[in-house]
């Protein structure tokens, strides 16, 4: 037995280490894929707050790209909108009403997305050139919205 219990190669069914039988089923969990998923891998996700009526997920990638779903009650999704940074999006965040989306992007920009009127705008960059290697982030906290860089030098 091997340690994940296959012994045929990556992904062949077998005993698993503990014990339970591995199936080669596709989709196990049952998930649902997003319809228009982007071109390259997500990087990050974000349902919108319980203040908004729907359920919507927000999501980052690397090709550039934010892109927003509604989520139906069975799970399929409708794509909705998106928007483009010109560098990966690392990072996403709901207003607390939901009429809002902040993005960070490693082309060194936050932008704030309006959902009702579909327009993005810069409301962050960085200009410091010794940290290019490291990603904005974003975080809402309450009233605030934290924009923040961090490096491996100890700087935030």
């Amino acid at each position: 037995m091997s340690l994940f219990g296959s012994s045929s190669g990556f992904g062949a069914g077998g005993t698993g280490v503990f014990g339970s039988t591995t199936t080669d089923s596709h989709n196990p969990m049952k998930d649902v894929e997003v319809t228009s998923p982007p071109d390259d891998s997500i990087s990050c996700l974000a349902f919108s707050p319980p203040t908004l009526p729907g359920n919507f997920l927000i999501g980052g990638s690397w090709a550039n790209d934010v892109r927003c779903w509604e989520v139906q009650d069975n799970g399929q999704t409708v794509p909705k909108a998106q928007q483009m940074h010109t560098g990966p999006v690392l990072d996403v965040c709901w207003s607390d009403d939901g009429s809002k989306v902040f993005t960070a992007s490693c082309d060194k920009t936050a932008k704030m997305w309006d959902l009702n009127s579909n327009q993005a705008m810069q409301i962050a960059q960085v200009s410091r050139t010794s940290f290019s290697a490291s990603p904005l982030s974003c975080s809402l906290e309450g009233p605030l919205l934290c924009i923040f860089k961090a490096s491996c030098s100890q700087h935030i």
